[in-house]
Formats: C-alpha cells, structure tokens, sequence
C-alpha cells in the first residue's frame, strides 16, 4: 500500500478523465497573481532559480514565468506532473519534476520556494520533518519560502501524529470512501483528502526546527476553498 498522500494522483486521474480542466488554482486568479507578484518584487526573484512543491497542474509556474522567473516544479502525481509539463511548453526553461520531497530533494540550489496547498497536505510528523529537511537541503542560504494558501487551525489537534489511522480516528474522518462532488459544473467521485493544519506557533515551531526563519504568518481565507487558511513569509537561516 503506497503512503496516503498518493491518493494526489487517484484524485488528479478521476478529475482528467471526467473532462474537468483543472483541478487546483487557476493562473488567472487575481489574489494569487497580486501575491506572487508582490513577493517576486521584494525578494528580487526576476532571473531567479524558484522551486515550487506540490506543484499540482503549474498555474503558480505559469505566473512565476511570466514574471521572468527560472521556474521548477515538483509534485507527487504522475498526472499532474503531465499536465504541468503541457501547460508549461510555451517557457522553455521552466521545467517539472516527478519526485517525492519526504523521501528527497531536486539536484541543484534554489534561490526561493514556494509551497502552494501542499505542506498541510502532509499529516505525520516524520513526513512533515523530512519534507522541511529535504526543502532546507535545496535552498541558497537566506533564501525565501513563500506558503500560500495552507490550513490553520488554533488551537490545533495535539501530537505526536505517527500514522494516517491516527489523525483519522482524531479527526473522526472517513479518508476511502469516494463522495460525489461538482467540479466545473461536472459531476466526480472525490475521496476526502487529509490535511493537517497547525497554528501560527505549531507552524513556527516546525520551520524553525528545520533550520527556517518565519517571517510573517498572515490568516487568510482570500485563496481557495480551505475555511482557515493562511500565508507564511519564511527563509531558510
């Protein structure tokens, strides 16, 4: 059995084949195109190495292009990947990657990352810690992380959290059974998809530990469908 964040790609497949477009944030989205823009400025990032993880169907690739960027993206699903990779043919030095960043890192040193739905995506401690790891590992010294749009929660369900059956039970959740859902006015089965959020010192705590610096922790519901959600400034100390 493969670790439950892959049911990513489960859910990626039934969205493509049902004929919905796509799945996660548009590059046309005017909160996502203010704020990426915005942190491009700050941070000097035009001409830069920028790394985005859970890359999901590249509409942030395409913004961070667009805007003079040295994109790579990183997901876990093979669908996406593809996707991300069709949709990204006009940049020719944009480029996708199909790897897992709780079990390593992309070659290479990045000047910034950006992590868009994708941290809270991941439940256990372990998977957490080593993501953060393997983040740490890739980024120039000083570098800025950007988390847009992840789940907050305060207070937040206490840990240790070892295993999916864990957070499951805490979370009193059904995470397998598939529920119908409307996308893009089409109708597809979904199953629930885990997500821990934590609050601003539960996130703190992590990124510090991890060898990060938070900058500014910003709760948020402007992006997306998350109820509690939040922007993260970090960089790598």
């Amino acid at each position: 059995m493969g670790k439950y964040y892959e049911a990513y790609e489960e859910r990626y497949q039934a969205v493509e084949k049902a004929g919905i477009p796509l799945w996660g944030h548009s590059e046309e989205n005017g909160a996502m195109l203010k704020i990426l823009a915005e942190w491009v400025e700050k941070n000097h990032l035009a001409g830069k190495r920028i790394l985005d993880f859970a890359c999901g169907e590249a509409s942030a690739g395409i913004i961070l292009s667009r805007l003079g960027c040295q994109y790579t993206g990183v997901d876990i699903s093979e669908t996406a990947v593809l996707k991300a990779r069709e949709r990204l043919c006009p940049f020719p030095h944009a480029q996708i990657l199909h790897l897992d960043m709780t079990k390593e890192s992309p070659a290479g040193v990045f000047d910034a990352a950006l992590d868009c739905s994708g941290f809270h995506m991941l439940v256990t401690d372990e998977d957490r810690m080593n993501y953060l790891h393997n983040a740490h590992q890739c980024l120039a010294p000083h570098a800025p992380y950007l988390f847009l749009d992840i789940s907050y929660q305060d207070p937040e369900t206490p840990g240790p959290i070892d295993s999916i059956e864990q957070w499951a039970k805490l979370m009193n959740q059904n995470y397998e059974t598939p529920e119908k859902r409307t996308l893009g006015g089409r109708e597809v089965y979904l199953r629930t998809l885990p997500a821990r959020g934590r609050s601003r010192q539960g996130y703190e705590q992590e990124l510090t530990q991890a060898g990060f610096s938070m900058d500014s922790c910003i709760i948020s519901n402007r992006i997306g469908g998350i109820p509690s959600g939040c922007i993260i400034h970090a960089h790598k100390m």
